[in-house]
């Protein structure tokens, strides 16, 4: 899975709440997106050659 560091931790308080959202499902829709990417890789890489 993909380690990203952001400048500020996503649970301070002091981050505005639309921001930690964001980055929040930001960081799940890159999880599920590698996730999916690792279940299918064998026939992306026979039908596509990734």
């Amino acid at each position: 899975m993909t380690t990203q560091a952001f400048s500020h931790p996503v649970t301070e308080a002091s981050v505005p709440l639309l921001k930690r959202i964001g980055l929040s499902a930001y960081r799940l829709l890159e999880r599920m997106t590698e996730r999916s990417y690792r279940q299918h890789k064998t026939f992306l890489t026979q039908s596509y050659g990734l």
